[in-house]
């Protein structure tokens, strides 16, 4: 299956190189099985606990309008963070060409972003 799954991607994306493909399949099946992971063990996370229960009786709030509430401000989070995630990746291949024509070494530049 893996072999036919690699023809599929190579015909709906021919330059991508097979290291690409087979990376692309692996991170696509490593997805698949965080979300189902995650499908099947998020409801436990989200009971009320003891301690929750004593902060909820002071601030006068229910768990789900709790809930309700962290789930908004999740989302208006990731909105905001997946935006900007796609301005840099966006300018990624130009900053790339730049730094190629003024002929500094990528790669160094590249690694001591993590230090």
């Amino acid at each position: 299956m893996d072999g036919k799954a690699n023809d599929l991607l190579a015909g709906i994306l021919p330059d991508w190189p097979q290291w690409a493909v087979s990376l692309l399949l692996a991170m696509s099946g490593a997805l698949a099985v965080t979300l189902a992971i995650n499908h099947f063990y998020t409801s436990n996370d989200e009971k009320e606990s003891p301690e929750e229960q004593k902060l909820l009786n002071k601030s006068h709030k229910t768990h789900e309008s709790l809930l309700a509430e962290f789930n908004s401000f999740r989302w208006s989070y990731l909105s905001v963070y997946l935006v900007i995630m796609l301005a840099d990746w966006m300018q990624g291949t130009h900053m790339y060409t730049l730094y190629l024509s003024y002929n500094v070494n990528i790669s160094a530049l590249f690694l001591t972003g993590f230090l």
